[in-house]
Parts: C-alpha cells; structure tokens; sequence
C-alpha cells in the first residue's frame, strides 16, 4: 500500500489550489466571450488559448488517473478492475490530443463527404452543407455513450468511499452530457446558415457560450474529482495509522 510519506506534502497542498486557479480561468474566459472576445479568446473557435487550455486540463486528468492508480492499495491493483485508472488516464489523454488535433471533426467531415453525409445531410441538416460540422455529436454519439458509461462506472467503483470527488465527478460528466447535447440543437432547427440574421446569430452565440461553459466546467469537475481524490487516498492509510507524514 502508498504510504502518506511516497506522496509529496506540496502535492497535497497544491491541489485545491490549482483547481481555484481553474475555475478563476474559466470564469473569466466565459464573461469575455460575454463582453466580446478576440479570436485568440473565442470558445467558438479552434487552435487558441481555449482550445490549449481544455487539452491541458485533459492532460492533467490523464496524469491524475495515474496518480490514483499508483495510491490504490496493491490488491486493488490486481486483475480487470485494477486496469480502470490505466485506461482512464489514456482515454484523458486520446482526449485531449483530440481537442488540439479536431480529429472527431475532421473525421465527421470525411464522412459527410460520401453518400451516407448526402442522406445524413438531407435528413438532419435540411440540405446545408455550411452545418456539416455540427453533425459529429450525432455520428459520435454511441462512443460518447460508451466513454460516459465507463467513466460513471469507475466513479462509483473507485470513488463511492470518497462522496465529495465521485459527486464532482459525476456532475463533470454531466456538464459533458449538456455541452454534446447542445452542439447542434441551435443550428439544426434554424434556417440554411447563409440565410441568418441577427437573430439567428444570437441564438447561435447564447447556445455556443451555455454549450463551452458546460464543456470549461466539465473539464474543471473531471480534473477536481481526480486531483481531490488522490489527496484522499494519500491521506488513507494515514487515517489508518499505517502511514507517516512527510
């Protein structure tokens, strides 16, 4: 089993800190993309500082899977089950490579670009080809069940003992659920993007801030339930009795 002594006090400490630090960032991307952001700022957009800082959050919820993994004690560790934090931290990590690369957009555009994105297309996006790129959450939406399902699932299987890290866990989850929810709802039901006017943009823009504020906070839910969690189990066996402090 990890002792209290094999995991640093810094760590420890550091942790509610940084995710502070998170959600003053999040706040504060979300009122300015309410007063007007730059492109460099804009949750609507791609390779810039929002799109980093999600896939960086992504990243550290990779590294915190193993942190916990590593704190577990050693018989928890055996068999299938003991395999779930390993492959949560590399399902993080395909994560966040996915927000800077856009592989799941680029791969719905493939798709969109054959006979079966035609019928999709007609059905679902009334002919426009402007709204292919809001189709992913429809074509990706048994992954995105899976991925939701296994993660609920190593929740309460790894976490039911720690209430405060499996409720945020789960309300990250949730938020994810919202924003994937909310990708397209605003562009299916209006008219072909050419025909806009202002209040189509409007609505487009107030779904766009509740849909990337759901995904800023579920990435901050996610990365607090790990962090918080592995200060848990580091703080178990001292709890215990079994352990020293460093």
């Amino acid at each position: 089993m990890a002792t209290i002594s094999q995991v640093p006090r810094k760590a420890r400490i550091l942790a509610p800190r940084l995710l502070l630090a998170l959600v003053v960032v999040d706040v504060l991307l979300l009122a300015v993309n309410v007063i007007g952001a730059p492109s460099f700022l804009d949750l609507d957009q791609e390779k810039n500082f929002p799109t980093w800082y999600s896939s960086a959050k992504l990243l550290g919820a990779s590294m915190a899977a193993l942190w916990c993994w590593r704190l577990e004690p050693a018989e928890r560790r055996r068999g299938t089950s003991g395999l779930f934090w390993p492959i949560a931290a590399v399902l993080f990590a395909v994560l966040s490579m996915d927000e800077t690369a856009t592989a799941h957009e680029r791969f719905a555009a493939l798709l969109m670009s054959g006979a079966a994105g035609m019928s999709l297309r007609t059905r679902l996006l009334g002919g426009d080809q402007l709204k292919d790129a809001f189709v992913w959450p429809v074509l990706f939406a048994p992954l995105a069940l899976a991925i939701f399902g296994f993660l609920l699932y190593l929740l309460w299987e790894r976490m039911r003992d720690n209430r405060r890290s499996l409720i945020l866990g789960v309300l990250g989850c949730a938020a994810f659920i919202l924003a994937m929810i909310l990708e397209g709802p605003a562009v299916y039901t209006s008219p072909p993007i050419a025909a806009w006017g202002a209040a189509e943009v409007a609505r487009y823009r107030l779904f766009v801030l509740v849909e990337e504020g759901a995904e800023l906070a579920g990435t901050t839910l996610i990365l607090a339930a790990l962090l918080l969690h592995g200060a848990w189990l580091a703080n178990v066996p001292q709890a215990e009795g079994d352990g020293t402090d460093s």
